[in-house]
């Protein structure tokens, strides 16, 4: 299942990646449905839904299953609709859901969304919980999500959605305007026994993609890219460990040694708020002087590896490229959203309570 929240600037790539994957060779096993909302300039603006069919034209061939004139795709109820609507028509033993469009992850002023739509002037929120209660209202469990926006694999959503998605897909950095490889993930779907398999496959894909030369890169511009594979299993152990590591340690959240594993990482999103979770516990083990926090960072560092099964990247420091993790410098930028961060359930782990104290 692709939803296609293009009601914006990304209308015409979104009818550019239809046509990728009607060039995959797909198992006869395998239903690809498309849930497309274009933007209103487009030749026809009403949404519809495609049923993926193999064609080698230039052009969309694969048949329209159903028109759906205007719709908000910035409503997480639509979303809803969509995957819910697809698993009543197309009963499967597993689903995959990609959601395609414009996203900010967690770090961004005034708004933290995924999928805007210009029409409607909407977007679903993450911290006030319209994404989640998208998730919630799914009747089947997704067995592979993927995240085909901008910022959008970080600890803050994956804590979102993990309950309903076995393993959660995307990139902590900017997404280049061509997004995911349709063709080769499609291409590759039916070669792989196991849903983590195909899931690190898909990231690799995403990876070689992208590279100097790669499919989606074919005139060698160097790109920042990274990708991950999050393995929602793993989740708690992680989040019970920062909770200890934030209860135990928020005292010196101010402290030389903090701050400097602090300043080494490198920022992410608008407001260069976000750092690699990974790299930032990594400094920290690295660069701390107490035995006690080395081995928290320790233990953190080895949950980060169970639970990031696949973690790359390209042109970008080392120990990145698994997902992010909200940590402000300028206290404008905490103040402005600490609040609203209350609403997320990685709240529950009190990493905002030692975020405040790096600033007494």
């Amino acid at each position: 299942m692709i939803y296609m929240a293009a009601d914006n600037n990304l209308s015409e790539q979104a009818v550019n990646d239809i046509i990728k994957m009607e060039k995959a060779a797909l198992p006869p096993t395998v239903n690809v449905i498309v849930q497309l909302d274009p933007n209103q300039y487009a030749s026809d603006p009403q949404a519809r839904r495609y049923k993926i069919k193999q064609s080698d034209l230039s052009v969309i061939s694969s048949p329209v299953i159903e028109y759906l004139g205007e719709i908000d795709s910035g409503d997480y109820l639509t979303l809803t609709d969509f995957v819910n609507w697809s698993m009543e028509k197309y009963p499967a033993e597993r689903y995959a859901l990609a959601i395609w469009s414009h996203g900010s992850g967690w770090t961004r002023e005034e708004s933290r969304w995924i999928c805007p739509d210009n029409q409607s002037i909407n977007q679903m929120s993450i911290a006030n919980g319209a994404f989640r209660n998208s998730f919630r209202l799914f009747k089947n469990q997704i067995d592979i999500l993927i995240l085909d926006a901008c910022h959008m694999q970080n600890i803050e959503v994956i804590s979102e959605v993990y309950p309903y998605a076995d393993y959660v897909i995307g990139s902590e950095e900017a997404t280049p305007f061509d997004g995911f490889p349709y063709y080769e993930i499609l291409n590759d779907w039916g070669r792989f026994s196991s849903t983590e398999s195909l899931a690190k496959r898909i990231a690799n894909n995403y990876i070689e993609a992208h590279k100097l030369g790669g499919s989606l890169n074919p005139n060698g511009v160097e790109r920042r890219v990274a990708c991950s594979v999050a393995k929602s299993a793993e989740i708690e152990a992680l989040l019970a460990h920062l909770t200890n590591f934030s209860n135990r340690w928020y005292p010196i959240a101010n402290s030389l040694e903090i701050r400097n594993a602090r300043a080494l990482c490198h920022p992410f999103n608008l407001q260069e708020s976000d750092v690699d979770i990974k790299e930032l516990f990594q400094n920290i083990y690295d660069t701390a002087a107490n035995d006690n926090l080395r081995a928290d960072a320790s233990t953190i560092l080895n949950s980060i590896e169970r639970f990031f099964p696949a973690q790359m990247s390209v042109n970008l420091p080392n120990n990145i490229g698994t997902a992010t993790i909200w940590y402000p410098t300028y206290v404008e930028f905490f103040a402005g959203s600490k609040d609203l961060y209350t609403k997320l359930n990685f709240a529950s782990t009190d990493w905002l309570r030692f975020l405040q104290h790096t600033f007494e």
